[in-house]
Protein backbone atom coordinates (compact mmCIF):
# COMPACT_ATOMS: atom_id res chain seq x y z
CA UNK A 1 0.00 0.00 0.00
CA UNK A 2 1.31 3.12 -0.87
CA UNK A 3 0.86 6.78 1.31
CA UNK A 4 0.21 10.10 1.06
CA UNK A 5 3.70 10.82 -0.71
CA UNK A 6 3.23 7.74 -3.21
CA UNK A 7 5.83 5.23 -2.07
CA UNK A 8 5.55 1.66 0.00
CA UNK A 9 6.43 1.98 3.35
CA UNK A 10 8.43 -1.08 3.85
CA UNK A 11 10.03 -0.87 7.70
CA UNK A 12 10.53 1.65 10.30
CA UNK A 13 12.94 3.98 9.48
CA UNK A 14 16.26 4.50 10.72
CA UNK A 15 19.01 7.94 11.09
CA UNK A 16 21.46 8.15 9.06
CA UNK A 17 24.66 6.73 10.06
CA UNK A 18 26.72 9.93 9.49
CA UNK A 19 24.78 10.96 12.82
CA UNK A 20 26.35 9.22 14.92
CA UNK A 21 29.66 10.14 13.64
CA UNK A 22 29.70 13.78 15.10
CA UNK A 23 30.63 14.79 18.62
CA UNK A 24 28.94 17.81 18.92
CA UNK A 25 25.30 18.14 19.07
CA UNK A 26 24.06 17.69 15.65
CA UNK A 27 20.38 17.09 13.75
CA UNK A 28 19.17 15.63 10.76
CA UNK A 29 16.00 16.69 8.71
CA UNK A 30 13.91 13.41 9.12
CA UNK A 31 10.72 13.57 6.10
CA UNK A 32 11.23 9.72 5.57
CA UNK A 33 9.89 9.23 9.68
CA UNK A 34 6.51 11.71 9.35
CA UNK A 35 5.72 9.62 6.39
CA UNK A 36 6.13 6.26 8.41
CA UNK A 37 4.25 8.12 10.87
CA UNK A 38 1.59 8.89 8.59
CA UNK A 39 1.84 5.45 6.89
CA UNK A 40 1.22 3.68 10.35
CA UNK A 41 -0.65 5.76 12.99
CA UNK A 42 -2.95 8.10 10.65
CA UNK A 43 -3.42 5.39 8.01
CA UNK A 44 -7.09 4.33 8.81
CA UNK A 45 -6.27 0.79 7.12
CA UNK A 46 -3.34 0.08 8.82
CA UNK A 47 -3.52 -2.18 12.15
CA UNK A 48 -1.61 0.22 14.13
CA UNK A 49 -3.94 3.23 13.22
CA UNK A 50 -4.37 5.66 16.25
CA UNK A 51 -7.46 7.41 15.95
CA UNK A 52 -6.50 9.38 19.02
CA UNK A 53 -4.23 10.91 16.32
CA UNK A 54 -6.46 10.91 13.55
CA UNK A 55 -6.75 15.02 13.76
CA UNK A 56 -3.23 15.15 12.36
CA UNK A 57 -3.44 13.33 9.39
CA UNK A 58 -4.60 16.76 7.42
CA UNK A 59 -1.16 18.04 8.01
CA UNK A 60 2.02 17.49 5.57
CA UNK A 61 5.69 17.85 6.13
CA UNK A 62 7.14 20.18 7.50
CA UNK A 63 4.09 21.66 8.53
CA UNK A 64 4.51 19.08 11.11
CA UNK A 65 8.80 18.43 10.44
CA UNK A 66 10.46 15.61 12.19
CA UNK A 67 14.16 15.71 13.14
CA UNK A 68 16.88 13.35 14.42
CA UNK A 69 19.20 14.26 17.05
CA UNK A 70 22.37 12.90 17.77
CA UNK A 71 21.61 12.39 21.14
CA UNK A 72 19.94 12.89 24.08
CA UNK A 73 20.28 15.48 27.06
CA UNK A 74 19.65 15.37 30.64
CA UNK A 75 16.49 17.09 32.47
CA UNK A 76 15.53 17.75 35.84
CA UNK A 77 17.74 14.32 36.61
CA UNK A 78 16.31 12.71 33.37
CA UNK A 79 17.62 11.62 29.94
CA UNK A 80 15.32 12.92 27.30
CA UNK A 81 14.97 11.12 24.23
CA UNK A 82 12.20 12.98 22.16
CA UNK A 83 10.53 16.68 22.35
CA UNK A 84 7.00 17.90 20.29
CA UNK A 85 6.96 21.46 20.09
CA UNK A 86 5.11 24.42 18.51
CA UNK A 87 7.91 26.37 16.54
CA UNK A 88 8.10 29.83 18.62
CA UNK A 89 10.71 32.35 18.07
CA UNK A 90 10.82 34.88 20.64
CA UNK A 91 13.08 36.94 19.77
CA UNK A 92 14.13 40.14 17.54
CA UNK A 93 16.69 41.58 15.05
CA UNK A 94 19.65 39.48 13.54
CA UNK A 95 18.69 36.49 16.50
CA UNK A 96 15.15 35.75 14.92
CA UNK A 97 17.12 36.02 11.65
CA UNK A 98 19.20 33.23 12.76
CA UNK A 99 16.64 31.39 13.97
CA UNK A 100 14.50 31.41 11.04
CA UNK A 101 17.28 30.87 8.70
CA UNK A 102 18.35 27.41 10.28
CA UNK A 103 14.76 26.03 9.93
CA UNK A 104 14.63 27.26 6.37
CA UNK A 105 17.83 25.43 5.49
CA UNK A 106 16.65 22.26 7.20
CA UNK A 107 12.85 22.53 5.61
CA UNK A 108 12.99 25.08 3.15
CA UNK A 109 9.50 27.15 5.07
CA UNK A 110 8.59 27.14 8.94
CA UNK A 111 6.98 24.41 10.42
CA UNK A 112 3.78 24.86 12.61
CA UNK A 113 4.96 22.02 14.72
CA UNK A 114 8.55 20.21 15.19
CA UNK A 115 9.48 16.36 16.48
CA UNK A 116 12.46 15.65 18.28
CA UNK A 117 13.78 12.09 18.26
CA UNK A 118 16.77 11.07 20.25
CA UNK A 119 18.74 9.07 16.73
CA UNK A 120 20.94 6.86 19.34
CA UNK A 121 17.60 5.35 20.95
CA UNK A 122 16.21 5.11 17.89
CA UNK A 123 18.69 3.10 16.72
CA UNK A 124 18.88 0.94 19.92
CA UNK A 125 15.45 0.43 20.85
CA UNK A 126 13.07 -2.39 19.41
CA UNK A 127 10.01 -1.73 17.51
CA UNK A 128 7.58 -1.34 20.73
CA UNK A 129 9.07 0.83 22.36
CA UNK A 130 10.15 2.71 19.71
CA UNK A 131 6.92 3.03 19.06
CA UNK A 132 5.79 4.04 21.77
CA UNK A 133 7.67 6.92 22.10
CA UNK A 134 6.52 8.29 18.87
CA UNK A 135 2.77 7.94 19.99
CA UNK A 136 3.84 10.02 23.40
CA UNK A 137 5.16 12.71 20.91
CA UNK A 138 1.94 12.76 18.69
CA UNK A 139 -0.15 12.91 21.80
CA UNK A 140 1.52 16.28 22.73
CA UNK A 141 0.13 17.59 19.30
CA UNK A 142 -3.55 17.96 20.46
CA UNK A 143 -6.53 18.87 18.53
CA UNK A 144 -7.65 22.41 20.17
CA UNK A 145 -10.69 22.37 21.76
CA UNK A 146 -13.56 25.68 21.75
CA UNK A 147 -14.68 27.85 24.80
CA UNK A 148 -17.42 24.79 24.54
CA UNK A 149 -15.34 21.89 24.67
CA UNK A 150 -15.42 20.72 21.11
CA UNK A 151 -13.05 20.18 18.52
CA UNK A 152 -11.98 23.58 16.49
CA UNK A 153 -11.20 23.29 13.15
CA UNK A 154 -9.51 27.10 11.01
CA UNK A 155 -12.25 28.17 9.31
CA UNK A 156 -10.06 29.26 6.14
CA UNK A 157 -8.35 25.97 5.54
CA UNK A 158 -10.75 23.60 7.24
CA UNK A 159 -7.70 21.57 8.93
CA UNK A 160 -7.95 21.15 12.78
CA UNK A 161 -6.44 23.61 14.81
CA UNK A 162 -3.82 22.19 17.24
CA UNK A 163 -1.71 23.22 20.39
CA UNK A 164 1.16 21.62 22.83
CA UNK A 165 -0.97 19.69 25.59
CA UNK A 166 1.24 18.09 28.92
CA UNK A 167 0.75 14.67 29.86
CA UNK A 168 -3.42 14.11 31.03
CA UNK A 169 -5.43 11.09 31.43
CA UNK A 170 -6.57 10.71 27.60
CA UNK A 171 -2.62 10.36 27.34
CA UNK A 172 -1.89 7.90 29.74
CA UNK A 173 -4.74 6.14 28.88
CA UNK A 174 -4.15 5.75 25.30
CA UNK A 175 -0.70 4.71 25.76
CA UNK A 176 -1.54 1.95 28.56
CA UNK A 177 -4.04 0.44 26.27
CA UNK A 178 -1.99 0.03 23.20
CA UNK A 179 1.36 -0.46 25.00
CA UNK A 180 0.76 -1.50 28.61
CA UNK A 181 2.77 0.52 31.29
CA UNK A 182 5.52 2.54 30.38
CA UNK A 183 6.74 4.39 34.13
CA UNK A 184 6.36 3.15 36.89
CA UNK A 185 3.37 5.68 37.46
CA UNK A 186 1.41 4.56 34.79
CA UNK A 187 2.00 0.94 35.79
CA UNK A 188 0.23 1.78 38.89
CA UNK A 189 -2.48 3.27 37.12
CA UNK A 190 -2.61 -0.09 34.89
CA UNK A 191 -2.89 -1.91 38.00
CA UNK A 192 -5.93 -0.57 38.40
CA UNK A 193 -7.11 -1.78 34.92
CA UNK A 194 -7.59 -5.34 34.39
CA UNK A 195 -7.19 -5.41 30.31
CA UNK A 196 -5.09 -6.20 27.25
CA UNK A 197 -2.56 -3.92 25.50
CA UNK A 198 -3.76 -3.69 21.98
CA UNK A 199 -0.30 -3.59 20.34
CA UNK A 200 2.04 -5.18 22.93
CA UNK A 201 3.61 -3.94 26.66
CA UNK A 202 6.68 -1.78 26.07
CA UNK A 203 9.36 -1.29 28.18
CA UNK A 204 10.12 2.54 27.79
CA UNK A 205 12.60 4.09 30.14
CA UNK A 206 12.53 7.40 28.46
CA UNK A 207 11.86 10.87 29.20
CA UNK A 208 10.18 13.32 27.03
CA UNK A 209 11.48 16.74 26.90
CA UNK A 210 8.06 18.57 26.09
CA UNK A 211 6.59 17.07 29.49
CA UNK A 212 9.40 19.64 31.25
CA UNK A 213 8.16 22.60 29.10
CA UNK A 214 5.55 25.36 30.18
CA UNK A 215 2.18 24.80 28.66
CA UNK A 216 0.58 28.06 28.20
Amino acid sequence: MKNDVGFVVQQRPYPPDWLFALDTPNFAPAPELWKWIKQIFLNPEHKLFNPDHQHLGAFYYPQIAVIWANGGFRKQGRFVVGQAEKIMINAGGWKKARQEEQYYQWFQTMPEYLITIDAQYAKQSNDVNFCALIEHELYHIAHKLDEWGAPSYNRETGKPKLEIRSHDVEEFVGVVRRYGATSKEIEEMAKAVNSRPEVSKADIYHACGTCYLKVV
